[in-house]
């Protein structure tokens, strides 16, 4: 199904609004905003997909593509109505998402392009991962918040858009609207940064990263208390290479201490007992250089505690419960160099 709405005749105006916000995220390459810019005018977007979920649901282990489409309203109120492809992603939410597993959202670049819009065709769905609705939309709210904490401490960092999505399967007519978030394409970020995608090579030695960069992943990782990351193995963090140098970009929060996903589980082979327990997993020649490190996250306490506070699609005493946790980081922020009550690993 091709998209209906003419970007370059009819929508003028929202192209060149979208065009005034990108440089707000970095240097960006692409001129034209691209279908994410387009749902990112708010905090919260309403959005209607349309799929076999059946068939989905059915199949959870297939890692081919169907036909889906979408529909949202812009920032002018015109309802953008896009035919697309979905397939499944990841590997533990794929099995474990009881009602809609995560996704893989492919757009056309034909239709993009006829639109006005960059090629960036391929964004991330997470969805609510548990049965019990409260408690999946504290999860999924928790894990978007954890983005936009990561958004202020770097610009290397994907950029997220919380919904409020309609599901609707094509082969019940069953509808159900629940919360979850978009993730930008990795490729605009690319863009964004001046970089390109680097290839999978496990093992890379401390001299191919940006020092401060793979620092500041480890210290953030640390902060929240997620030790399901590796820059090892490449686990949840992608590499994007620039001048040779690769910059780390962390994603997938969930197992995190700040998020504490009921179905979350501690990693063992560290010795961890909790969720909520913090091992640092940078590279341990960083960690006599972390003081500037630690000093630039602390110097972003107050905006990191406004921004959770005042986020008020949290119950306040979650928000209260996600800050109580981060003290336990700034209040000895220094304790992470020093490696006392730490797990220090590559």
């Amino acid at each position: 199904m091709k998209s209906i709405i003419n970007i370059k005749e009819k929508t003028l105006l929202l192209l060149l609004f979208c065009a005034m916000l990108l440089p707000l995220y970095g240097n960006t390459r692409e001129e034209n905003p691209s279908i994410f810019d387009l749902m990112t005018y708010g905090e919260v977007l309403d959005l209607t997909l349309e799929t076999d979920f059946e068939m989905l649901k059915g199949n959870l282990h297939s890692n081919e593509y169907q036909k889906a489409h979408l529909t949202f309203k812009d920032v002018n109120g015109q309802v953008q109505s896009w035919g697309l492809k979905v397939k499944l992603r990841g590997a533990f939410r794929r099995m474990k998402c009881s009602d809609i597993p995560p996704l893989k959202l492919n757009f056309k670049k034909s239709d993009l392009k006829a639109a006005g819009l960059a090629p960036f065709d391929d964004l991330k769905l997470v969805p609510q991962c548990v049965e019990e609705k409260a408690i999946a939309k504290e999860i999924v709210l928790k894990e978007y918040l954890t983005y936009k904490l990561y958004n202020e401490i770097s610009a290397y960092s994907f950029r997220v858009q919380l919904l409020r999505i309609t599901y609707k399967d094509i082969s019940t007519g069953k509808k159900e609207k629940q919360w979850a978030f978009l993730i930008e394409d990795s490729a605009q970020l690319c863009d964004r940064i001046g970089a390109e995608k680097g290839d999978r090579s496990f093992n890379l030695p401390i001299d191919s990263f940006y020092q401060g960069q793979a620092r500041t992943v480890a210290l953030f990782e640390y902060m929240i208390g997620n030790a399901d990351w590796s820059f090892r193995t490449m686990k949840n963090v992608k590499y994007m290479v620039r001048k040779g140098k690769a910059i780390p970009v962390p994603y997938d929060f969930d197992f995190s201490g700040l998020v504490n996903a009921s179905y979350a589980v501690p990693n063992s082979n560290l010795g961890l007992t909790s969720v909520q327990d913090r091992a640092y997993l940078g590279f341990v020649e960083n960690t006599d250089q972390m003081h500037s490190t630690v000093y630039q996250l602390v110097g972003k306490r107050p905006k990191l505690e406004s921004i959770i506070l005042e986020f008020k699609l949290l119950r306040y005493e979650v928000r209260s419960e996600m800050v109580d946790y981060l003290r336990g980081f700034f209040d000895d922020p220094e304790n992470i160099k020093r490696g006392e009550v730490v797990y220090i690993s590559r």
